[in-house]
């Protein structure tokens, strides 16, 4: 891909692929990138399913043993 904003005056393009070739691997980069992301983002969700469970079994793991836990108190001088 050419410089967008050559540094002199002259706007030829200096790239020697053809804007359809730079359009197509363009959108085959994007086609990737998109592609990671849904992946990426797959396994965020599989993460946030694995946390919400260790939660919810902490939580009624918590609530099924006595909702006081034992105090120790001092004892009087």
């Amino acid at each position: 891909m050419g410089n967008a904003y050559p540094a002199s005056g002259n706007r030829k393009q200096y790239s020697s692929s053809s804007p359809a070739r730079e359009d197509q691997a363009w959108d085959q980069e994007a086609d990737t990138e998109r592609v990671s992301l849904i992946e990426e983002n797959a396994r965020l969700r599989a993460l946030v399913v694995q946390l919400s469970n260790l939660v919810l079994r902490n939580v009624v793991d918590h609530n099924s043993t006595s909702p006081l836990l034992p105090v120790r108190r001092s004892l009087p001088d």
